[in-house]
């Protein structure tokens, strides 16, 4: 009896350790560490642009000359015409006294009507002259100003017709000087005393 008591007491002790093994959760996995949050960042600012204190100086100037053009052409000026201008820009002031002093009918140019322009100073100025024997297209852009004397930049295409009745191209880039208030004679295609000169134009120059 003895034993059997022991046996089963043994029996009793390893079945309850086997339902006390059972009942133990079994090892778990060490949890993967959540992902930190970010910390709350203020959010940047959005980048301005300054305002410049000179952002007035980048608008163009409102003193900006302006000069007024009185532009007429002549053809086929013959030396007399030639020098009876010449006498006559030498002592002009204005566009009355620039008239050559109707000595002769010979003396005297047929002037094409006047053209008016006006423009500021570095603008383009664009004319074309047509006469019988020759189409110029000239271009006038007024570049300095200085005491009363302005300079322009001069850009000429002239089409030129030969006695043989063909037809040349002359192209040319100068400046001349010019004074304000006073009439110059230009001549796109030269001009003396001796062999007269195939066109002039007439500028009288103003600021305004």
């Amino acid at each position: 009896m003895r034993r059997k008591d022991l046996a089963l007491f043994a029996f009793l002790i390893l079945v309850a350790a086997w339902i006390f093994a059972q009942a133990q959760p079994g090892p778990t996995s060490p949890a993967s560490p959540a992902s930190p949050k970010p910390p709350n960042l203020p959010l940047a600012p959005t980048p301005t642009i300054p305002e410049s204190k000179n952002s007035q100086e980048s608008v163009p100037p409102a003193n900006v000359p302006i000069f007024q053009f009185q532009l007429r052409a002549a053809f086929m000026l013959t030396p007399a015409m030639v020098s009876a201008i010449q006498s006559a820009s030498q002592h002009s002031q204005d566009a009355k006294s620039a008239q050559p002093s109707p000595s002769g009918k010979d003396t005297v140019p047929t002037w094409n009507d006047p053209i008016v322009r006006e423009v500021s100073l570095a603008a383009s100025l664009g004319i074309k002259i047509q006469g019988d024997q020759l189409i110029a297209m000239i271009i006038f852009t007024p570049i300095e100003i200085v005491k009363k004397t302005l300079t322009l930049l001069v850009q000429n295409q002239i089409y030129a017709r030969s006695p043989d009745n063909s037809i040349q191209l002359n192209t040319s880039v100068h400046t001349i000087r010019i004074p304000l208030g006073s009439v110059f004679y230009y001549y796109p295609m030269g001009g003396d005393t001796k062999l007269g000169s195939p066109a002039v134009i007439e500028i009288l120059v103003n600021q305004k």
